[in-house]
């Protein structure tokens, strides 16, 4: 080996030490100020869950839609675990979308014919509103015409790393992280919800101001109440009779649906009442609608707390999971 050519060795060998070193730092520093690693959800994630939902069974095929409550509130490794405890095959696929009715995912599902498995839909009556269908739809068609095999495969090398190191994520950049310096923006903002490579996050509550979160969440429903005009319950049903047709074409391919409304306390509870009244509304959908349709009310171990008034806490996630696949069994669905 020639002085030439042990000198480069060296100075690789010291440059690759002093990157390793300065990537510790950054994590150690980072981690020191409560942030952790998580999995950037974006829409290249959720294609790549959305192509999984349309392989052939075994095992059963569950694509979870909904908004926050079920993206935050169920675990789908657990809910395989418990399945598989009742003696069950199923793949739970998270599919919800924080801050977004799930009705356009629904009815994609309804169309493709490759499509046969258990579509569990986390939905009250304020999302059957015809007003908010269509707010996953950008999902779907990011999916079926933006998607490419290639995209895929940098979404599946890139989770690894976002779940086990901080500086993967794209908010802590060094551009980013230098053109918030310079703004005086300050660090990014620290998320209380983590999200893992199956799409599911965790809400936890103890490491976030809940006071404060749950003045917010009260207030904003409060304000967008007050200027909403809740549909007539005839009109509203009239509305969803497509919505049946996408069940019964599900229905047709040996597939089944579930409307689910999760777990919500207090305020939010009463103000969804007053506006969408049970009784005129969810119950006499029920009637007419060939899916099976659960109320978080009706069932004792789905009534689980709800610290914000919408969303369960990080720790209750694993019970909420398990509840749920056993509810589901109670009612014919697997």
């Amino acid at each position: 080996m020639t002085r030439t050519t042990r000198h480069w060795i060296a100075i690789w060998a010291l440059s690759l030490v002093a990157t390793l070193a300065a990537w510790a730092g950054f994590e150690r520093y980072w981690r020191a100020q409560g942030y952790v690693p998580t999995a950037t959800d974006d829409m290249n994630l959720w294609s790549l869950h959305r192509a999984r939902a349309v392989r052939p069974a075994p095992p059963v095929r569950v694509a979870l839609l909904g908004a926050s409550r079920i993206q935050y509130g169920l675990k789908p490794s657990v809910m395989r675990e418990e399945a598989a405890r009742l003696g069950l095959d199923i793949d739970p696929i998270m599919l919800a979308v924080n801050g977004h009715y799930p009705l356009a995912a629904l009815r994609d599902l309804s169309e493709d014919p490759n499509f046969k498995g258990v579509a569990l839909v986390g939905i009250d009556s304020r999302g059957f509103n015809r007003a908010w269908r269509d707010m996953q739809q950008k999902y779907v068609t990011y999916y079926h015409h933006e998607f490419t095999p290639a995209k895929a495969l940098h979404r599946r090398l890139l989770t690894p790393l976002q779940e086990r190191f901080i500086a993967a994520r794209p908010d802590f950049a060094w551009v980013t992280l230098v053109n918030r310096a310079w703004e005086g923006l300050g660090p990014p903002w620290k998320e209380y919800v983590a999200f893992t490579r199956d799409r599911a996050g965790a809400t936890d509550y103890q490491r976030s101001d809940l006071a404060a979160i749950r003045q917010a969440r009260v207030g904003d429903l409060r304000r967008n109440y007050a200027t909403f005009t809740p549909p007539i319950a005839e009109a509203w049903l009239e509305a969803n009779l497509d919505v049946i047709g996408w069940v019964e074409r599900i229905n047709a391919r040996g597939g089944k649906v579930v409307f689910y409304r999760e777990p919500v306390s207090d305020e939010h509870l009463e103000m969804d009442e007053e506006k969408f009244p049970r009784a005129k509304m969810w119950d006499v959908l029920a009637k007419r609608m060939p899916a099976v349709m659960i109320d978080f009310q009706d069932h004792p171990e789905l009534r689980i707390d709800t610290p914000d008034t919408s969303h369960i806490d990080a720790k209750d996630i694993e019970r909420h999971s398990r509840a749920l696949v056993q509810v589901l069994r109670q009612r014919g669905v697997w």
